[in-house]
C-alpha cells in the first residue's frame, strides 16, 4: 500500500510509471487503482489510514490519478 498524501509526494517527483484500474476482488461494483514506480514496484493507492481506495465512481479515480502527475491510465476488466 502506498498512502495518498505520500503518493502525491512522489508523483512531484515523476515516480510513478504507470496506473492501473482494477475491479475489487471484494466487490466487482468497485474499483482501486494499482501504481507501478520507475523501479517496477507494484502499490495499492491507500487513503491516508492505509485503506484501500475504491470506489464505484471512476470520474472519482480519474482525478486521484491525475493528482499524482499522472495523464493515463489502464483498465483492467
Amino acid at each position: 500500500l502506498v498512502k495518498l498524501d505520500n503518493a502525491v509526494a512522489l508523483g512531484k517527483t515523476g515516480a510513478w510509471e504507470e496506473a492501473q484500474v482494477r475491479a475489487s476482488p471484494k466487490n466487482r461494483t468497485q474499483w482501486f487503482v494499482m501504481l507501478r514506480d520507475n523501479r517496477s514496484k507494484s502499490f495499492v493507492l491507500a487513503d491516508n489510514d492505509d485503506n484501500p481506495i475504491a470506489t464505484d465512481d471512476m470520474n472519482t479515480l480519474v482525478q486521484l490519478i491525475k493528482s499524482l502527475g499522472l495523464n493515463d491510465f489502464t483498465v483492467f476488466l
